[in-house]
């Protein structure tokens, strides 16, 4: 009898079911021989393997991996079972009448009623009837390997085996088959006949939205715009914060952010960005309009949140580190470490801002991330280790938040075949699908890593530095041979990781795994790259690493691309600071040249809307609105 599950199992898909150590060994132990064994096959599709180092090992029919017997001391799933597995699959495919098994991408709604009440118990069944009653909102994603990223109730499922919901890997915590399994196998059955991705909902998750909330807070940036930050008063502030406390979600959350920038205004701080405070104003806008839309493309959860897009009190947790990437802006550098936490797969960052004042001296980012993270450990070793911490708090926007929790930082091994999806992806082309069902990032949940991913990787090519991108650029090549491009800008201040990246890239090691977030067009901007080493693995950070031999300098002096928008955001900056009333009682300096340059480069109807600001303030918030679109199509 075949055994299509033991089949289409990977060692990566044993490493989640027992760990990446135990695989590697008894993969070593295949390929080299070393033991031998006596095999038995019923028809029943129970196979037994008698060792000759002694272990006797049953892997018995109608029953999946986890139901296997063998006769060693060890409680768990064993490497003599690993092994057992992987010698199944290596003598299958050396039989002289055996074609190797064709991996083809197949949807779980093909899965009968029948099946599913076969395999997944009274219990689950009745928990995944009462979940879709509640609501459903799901990104699906037919493939090899299906997977459906729930956004309600928040958990990814994935389906390494076909037709089998008993080894479907879920982030939530009960023994598989969970409830979440056969609510996914349920969802694909909404997918449109032919497609291979999409996005579904079911339930009342869409109730329609209370206006008021949107349209206080809408008269709030009015506001702030008609007079400017400079002549508003705490009053304005307490404001946002009362409309905040009766808005959706992300409505309210931008409004509270809002708030932070007014306080770091009044108190002079140096991590005060007025362009940041406009990008907010602009995305409370645009979601407000889609809110209160009688039809949106977009599922409204994403763009009003959920009850569930909340501050999250944790308990003990690990979570594995990503890497790290440096924002700059005139005011400060932020630096944010990027982590999943392993058993929910919710990923998370950890930001320090440092204010850094025009006219003071600046720190390397290696320096920077030399800054305390948690108790003696840096957020370089945060970015690179594993941390282990007792309490906390996770944000609705997925920042972690440790407090006065006790918390410590290891080293990690980098055996990222354990991370979780839809962060943990098989291959390019799961980007590809999972890009195309993003959302604008104004109309997208705002948590963080919605566009960062970790992906296994077969070779890297033709690393170079290019001049004329100020970048390092390469060829990345998945295990599919599919090919992606890797981009990382070279800074003055990033010198030292920008060189060793480059350095490790063109030194011909193996290349393990990247990390990063990913545009469309498959591009890698990366975090860390995972190498192969004689022992162990090791990490590259391209942003905070250090280059031991010194750089190769210097490189272009650029540091970063000139925005198209540029002229806008300086005219709308001054919008925000100083309101439209007092503007217009002058002669708005450099407008006539910053409009004349959007019409030359083509952005007539921004130039056309602030053109009508300098006569009426009404198509202030439209232009606020057009500014936040551009801006974001340039960073896609």
């Amino acid at each position: 009898m075949e055994r299509p599950d033991l089949a289409a199992l990977t060692p990566d898909d044993l490493g989640a079911l027992a760990n990446r150590g135990l695989v590697k060994r008894a993969q070593k132990e295949v390929d080299t021989g070393e033991f031998t064994a006596a095999w038995t096959e019923s028809e029943d599709g129970t196979i037994t393997a008698a060792w000759s180092d002694g272990p006797h090992c049953v892997l018995p029919g109608g029953k999946t991996l986890k139901d296997a017997r063998c006769d060693c001391p060890a409680l768990d799933l064993c490497r003599h079972l690993l092994r057992t597995v992987l010698a199944w699959q290596a003598r299958r495919a050396g039989a002289g009448d055996a074609e190797p098994p064709v991996a083809e991408a197949w949807n779980p709604a093909r899965m009968s009623d029948a099946l599913i009440e076969a395999q997944a118990g009274k219990t689950a069944r009745d928990r995944a009837e009462t979940l879709w009653n509640q609501g459903i909102l799901a990104e699906l994603l037919v493939a090899v390997k299906p997977s459906a990223r729930f956004h309600c109730p928040g958990h990814t499922v994935r389906f390494p085996v076909p037709d089998d919901l008993r080894y479907a890997h879920c982030s939530c915590s009960d023994p598989a088959p969970c409830p979440h399994a056969v609510l996914a196998a349920r969802a694909f059955r909404l997918l449109p006949e032919g497609d291979t991705s999409g996005i579904v909902s079911a339930g009342q998750i869409d109730a329609p939205a209370d206006p008021e909330p949107l349209d206080s807070g809408a008269d709030c940036v009015r506001e702030l715009f008609r007079h400017g930050l400079s002549s508003l008063a705490p009053a304005w502030r307490d404001r946002l914060r009362r409309v905040s406390a009766a808005s959706l979600p992300w409505p309210a959350q931008i409004l509270e952010e809002l708030a932070e920038d007014y306080d770091r205004y009044a108190a002079r701080d140096a991590g005060f960005s007025p362009e940041s405070m406009l990008l907010r104003a602009g995305e409370y806008l645009l979601r407000g309009d889609a809110i209160l839309a009688p039809a949106a493309p977009v599922p409204q959860a994403f763009i009003r949140g959920q009850k569930a897009d909340r501050d999250t009190e944790i308990g003990s947790a690990r979570f594995i580190g990503l890497g790290a990437t440096v924002i700059e802006s005139r005011a400060g550098t932020a630096l944010h470490v990027y982590l999943q936490e392993l058993d929910s797969g919710h990923a998370v960052t950890v930001t320090r801002e440092f204010a850094e004042p025009p006219g003071t001296p600046r720190k390397t980012c290696h320096q920077l991330a030399r800054t305390s993270a948690v108790k003696d450990a840096s957020l370089a070793s945060l970015a690179a280790g594993q941390l282990v911490t007792q309490g906390g708090k996770r944000t609705a926007a997925g920042r972690l938040v440790i407090g006065r929790a006790r918390a410590v930082v290891n080293p990690q091994n980098f055996a990222w075949e354990q991370l979780k999806a839809p962060l943990l992806v098989e291959d390019f082309a799961e980007i590809a699908a999972r890009l195309r069902l993003l959302p604008p990032a104004c109309f997208r949940p705002r948590r963080a890593g919605s566009d960062f991913h970790v992906c296994p990787l077969q070779a890297i090519e033709g690393a170079h530095f290019d001049p004329g991108a100020n970048a390092i650029v390469a060829a990345l090549v998945d295990p599919a041979g599919n090919r992606a491009t890797l981009i990382h800008p070279w800074t003055e201040r990033g010198a030292g990781g920008a060189e060793s990246l480059l350095a490790e890239l063109q030194s011909g090691a193996a290349p393990v795994f990247v990390a990063g977030h990913v545009s469309p067009g498959i591009v890698f901007r990366p975090t860390a790259l995972v190498f192969a080493g004689e022992n162990a693995r090791r990490a590259v950070l391209p942003w905070i690493g250090e280059h031991k031999t010194g750089a190769t300098g210097p490189r272009s002096g650029l540091t970063s691309d000139p925005r198209v928008y540029a002229e806008a955001t300086e005219l709308l900056t001054a919008l925000l600071l100083q309101g439209a009333a007092r503007l217009a009682q002058r002669d708005w300096p450099g407008w006539e040249r910053g409009i004349a340059d959007l019409e030359a480069t083509g952005h007539r109807k921004m130039a056309a809307w602030l053109q009508e600001i300098r006569n009426q303030e009404a198509a202030v918030l439209p232009a606020v609105k057009w500014w936040r679109l551009g801006m974001e199509i340039q960073s896609d």
